[in-house]
């Protein structure tokens, strides 16, 4: 088994990897450090990616944030995973609905797609604070993964050039169409996945049985109950392989991060 990926595809450049990892550890700790976190390294902190006010709380939820490479001039937009009660219900919530774009974009899973579109305003006029930029490579981190991957799509549906992803143990956003679409249009797009994370096989590519084999009981049911779902992952698999014993070291940043170290 190994820890890292023994064979890199073309294209996949792992100097930004690294960096993008970084970056998402740091959005982790700008949420857990709330005011008193500072970005750090040679970057322009552009803006925070704000989303929803929780319903516990006035204050709107910080999902990331826009920097800037002060040498390489790349932007990142960067997105941590799951943190609060609101971001779990998003990850559950699987039912699909159409792509904000409408055709060809296909549909995406509604909770990924209600809390990305909270964000998105920020997410847009962060990128275009930064100006002209050899390229925009969104990143994210589970939850953060699949609001990278909305992100990339927003950002190229709004014509920005140069766009990239870059996520860690995301789970599936879309259906085949989304999926189709987004590959045509962003020939960049890397998917870093621990084979050992359940987190990037949810939600399920299709939970469709063939009728002489219908399990029975609660089973059953909840497969009729999501019987039309269809989602694909999009972006080239970057595989590596940790067992770490739980699900929850199994998807942590911090192994994603030495993976691509």
């Amino acid at each position: 088994m190994s820890s890292t990926p023994s064979c890199l595809p073309p294209g996949f450049d792992k100097p930004i990897a690294k960096e993008a990892a970084d970056l998402v550890q740091q959005a982790y700790a700008q949420f857990s450090q709330g005011a008193a976190w500072h970005l750090q390294g040679d970057y322009d902190h552009l803006a925070n990616i704000l989303g929803r006010a929780t319903p516990t709380s006035i204050a709107v939820e910080t999902f990331g944030f826009i920097a800037r490479n002060k040498t390489s001039r790349v932007v990142f937009v960067i997105f941590r995973g799951t943190q609060t009660l609101e971001d779990w219900l998003s990850n559950l919530t699987f039912p699909q609905q159409p792509h904000p774009a409408g055709a060809p974009w296909g549909d995406i899973e509604k909770g990924f797609g209600f809390t990305y579109q909270d964000c998105a305003a920020s997410v847009l006029n962060g990128v275009r604070t930064a100006g002209a930029a050899p390229r925009i490579v969104a990143a994210g981190h589970s939850l953060g993964g699949a609001l990278a991957t909305l992100a990339a799509a927003d950002l190229v549906i709004q014509n920005f050039s140069g766009v990239q992803l870059y996520s860690f143990a995301s789970p599936r956003v879309g259906n085949r169409d989304f999926a189709k679409e987004f590959d045509a249009r962003l020939p960049v797009a890397f998917r870093i996945a621990n084979s050992e994370d359940i987190v990037t096989t949810v939600p399920l590519a299709s939970p469709k049985l063939l009728s002489t084999n219908l399990p029975t009981g609660l089973f059953n049911t909840l497969l009729v109950l999501a019987n039309r779902l269809d989602f694909q992952h999009v972006g080239v698999p970057v595989y590596f392989t940790a067992h770490n014993a739980s699900i929850t070291a199994n998807h942590d940043m911090a192994l994603y991060k030495n993976a691509v170290a």
